[in-house]
């Protein structure tokens, strides 16, 4: 028979555990809300702060050597501060971009990476840390590299000193990193031929998988825009030396009479007073958003070439090969009117700066107007 005696341990053991799970509870909440919250770290003193901000400041007006010793005093002084993670990363851009320093630049980033760097930067320094110290014996080379990177000379300055440097260091670890801005810089130079040449230089050296999608675009816009203007032009010169010599063979002078002529000076007459009234048009075209704009000298130009076009008419209507074939001028001489203003038109645009662009648009707003046309009918 069980006595009181013998129930009081389990009483107390009960009492005990009811107490133990708030205990348990207060913990387990204690600890969570002791543990730091992701994107919320402790603030820093005003003095950290100011400094960080002034690092900024002369990081963004390209006073890097400042930039530098800021970072530096961030870093050595305020080793527990938040703003630390932020000047080691910088200190090892700085010097790996801008004050061009290898041996300071591996010495941040190999910091950043052991004490600072998260699980998705991790690979990228790793490679970075890699490049770096396999540039250590090219260091002056690679001085000069970044010195024209960050020049901000312009496309045609960057360009040359980007050529000398491949010219004295042809074998640079970082060539196809200087073919790659020399593609880029060609191709806003309107020179396709020679992007299409440095980016094809890239592709031969280490395979296609060495270019990114975006250098891969441009390597295809390249070789498209440099057959436009060499392939294409110099077909578009053959036919219309052609014609002009198929005209000049049937003689036509020999046809040519005082009327004839006069009744030819109409026809520029006209077309020039169809072009002075179709200017204000012109105009008054809202051109905003609109990628490539035609100058005004390119239309009277244009106005210029039309006049050709109409002399050359005149000049195959007297031909000596009509005069016994009437039939066939009709038949045949609007044909030879179109592939000659067509001819004209192409090599007039594509020696315009950004021609083949200009082409591109132009083909994609007549297969437009070929879908709309189509539709209506």
């Amino acid at each position: 028979m069980t006595t009181r005696m013998d129930l009081l341990p389990l009483k107390l053991f009960s009492i005990r555990r009811i107490l133990f799970l708030p205990l348990l509870v207060l913990t387990i909440f204690g600890t969570l809300f002791s543990l730091p919250v992701p994107g919320f770290t402790a603030q820093d003193s005003p003095a950290v702060a100011e400094l960080k901000q002034k690092a900024q400041h002369a990081y963004v007006d390209r006073r890097y050597a400042e930039a530098a010793a800021i970072n530096l005093e961030i870093a050595e002084k305020h080793p527990e501060s938040a703003a630390r993670h932020y000047a080691v990363q910088m200190l090892g851009t700085l010097y790996e971009d801008n004050l061009v320093d290898i041996k300071k630049a591996i010495k941040w980033d190999r910091e950043f990476l052991e004490k600072y760097a998260d699980p998705r930067q991790v690979p990228f320094y790793k490679e970075k840390l890699a490049s770096l110290e396999k540039l250590m014996k090219q260091e002056q080379a690679f001085k000069t590299y970044q010195a024209i990177r960050f020049a901000n000379a312009g496309d045609e300055i960057m360009v040359k000193k980007f050529e000398a440097l491949l010219k004295e260091q042809p074998d640079f670890l970082l060539k196809d990193d200087v073919l790659r801005e020399l593609g880029y810089a060609y191709d806003r130079l309107d020179k396709r031929r020679q992007s299409y040449l440095a980016f094809k230089a890239i592709e031969s050296h280490k395979g296609e998988k060495k270019l990114s999608s975006t250098d891969q675009v441009a390597l295809k816009a390249a070789s498209r825009y440099w057959q436009m203007s060499w392939a294409w032009a110099w077909g578009a010169w053959a036919v219309i030396i052609m014609l002009w010599a198929v005209v000049l063979m049937m003689k036509p002078w020999q046809h040519l009479t005082w009327t004839s002529i006069r009744k030819f000076l109409l026809w520029p007459v006209l077309w020039v007073a169809l072009t002075a009234a179709a200017m204000p048009s012109f105009y008054s075209l809202d051109t905003t958003g609109y990628p490539i704009i035609i100058p005004d000298t390119a239309v009277y130009i244009a106005a210029g070439l039309n006049l050709i076009i109409l002399f050359w008419l005149l000049l195959l209507s007297k031909g000596k090969f009509w005069q016994t074939r009437p039939w066939a001028l009709r038949f045949l001489s609007p044909a030879l009117a179109m592939v000659m203003t067509m001819a004209v038109l192409y090599l007039f645009v594509i020696y315009q700066p950004n021609g083949p662009e200009i082409i591109d648009i132009f083909t994609v707003k007549l297969h437009h107007w070929d879908g709309e046309l189509r539709r209506m009918l």
